[in-house]
């Protein structure tokens, strides 16, 4: 337990020196409070699009902060552990695969946690309609699943640099297919099979008034998700040789 204490207080320091890191999570919140702002002014006082703008504005600041955010924080710092050779170090001490997997993905897991419920608050929703139980289990299952994935490019990337070129396409891919759904029905098929597609129709069915609950295809995709990008971050991990014997 002390060694994953360890590793977090490190992870931790780095996360706050490492501002580019910090800026998915600080954009998401910050575009969300943007966007309630312009869209009251285009609501112009009407309950209906009132609430499906808020809506909008809550479905875009969960998209960059599950799609951006968490990944930035965990893929930017490992890179940069890797250039300055950290996390060699670290190997090559008592620390095992396990204590740095767990002490590496912690802090910016429950980081993007609080910001998910934060963006509830300042998106300026209906909270009456918002099913909390249903968006903890889908937002913590994606925020976990985009850790997951910042580590495995962060294992992955040779540079913080490099790190950033291929973090890009997931990036793109899961905030702007989400974010663009509703506009266009072709779309919406993809963002389907996304993890922050489904955070995403689950706050539209809750700003219709809807319950929302996960079907078998949503349960797939996100368990799917999580075991395949956990399996693809321990095989890197093992074949760059960073397993402490």
């Amino acid at each position: 337990m002390k060694k994953i204490m360890a590793v977090m207080k490190l992870k931790i320091k780095m996360l706050m020196n490492n501002t580019a890191a910090l800026t998915g999570p600080l954009m998401a919140v910050g575009m969300t409070i943007v966007m309630r702002f312009l869209y009251t002014s285009m609501a112009d006082g009407d309950p209906e699009s009132m609430d499906f703008l808020m809506g909008m504005a809550l479905n875009l600041g969960l998209s960059f902060n599950i799609g951006m955010g968490v990944v930035m924080m965990t893929a930017l710092p490992l890179a940069e552990d890797k250039e300055k050779y950290t996390l060699r170090a670290l190997m090559t001490s008592s620390v095992n695969g396990t204590q740095f997997f767990i002490g590496s993905l912690v802090p910016p897991f429950v980081i993007s946690v609080v910001i998910n419920y934060v963006l509830i608050f300042v998106s300026g929703v209906n909270i009456a309609n918002v099913d909390f139980v249903m968006f903890s289990i889908i937002t913590i299952t994606g925020s976990l699943i985009s850790s997951m994935i910042g580590l495995l490019i962060g294992i992955i990337a040779k540079s913080q640099v490099n790190a950033n070129n291929i973090m890009m396409p997931f990036v793109l891919i899961l905030t702007l297919i989400p974010t663009f759904a509703s506009l266009n029905a072709n779309i919406a098929v993809f963002a389907d099979f996304l993890y922050t597609g489904i955070a995403t129709n689950m706050i539209d069915a809750f700003v219709a008034g809807e319950a929302y609950a996960l079907q078998l295809q949503q349960i797939g995709v996100l368990l799917g998700s999580a075991v395949l990008f956990t399996f693809l971050f321990m095989y890197f991990y093992k074949k760059n040789g960073l397993e402490a014997d």
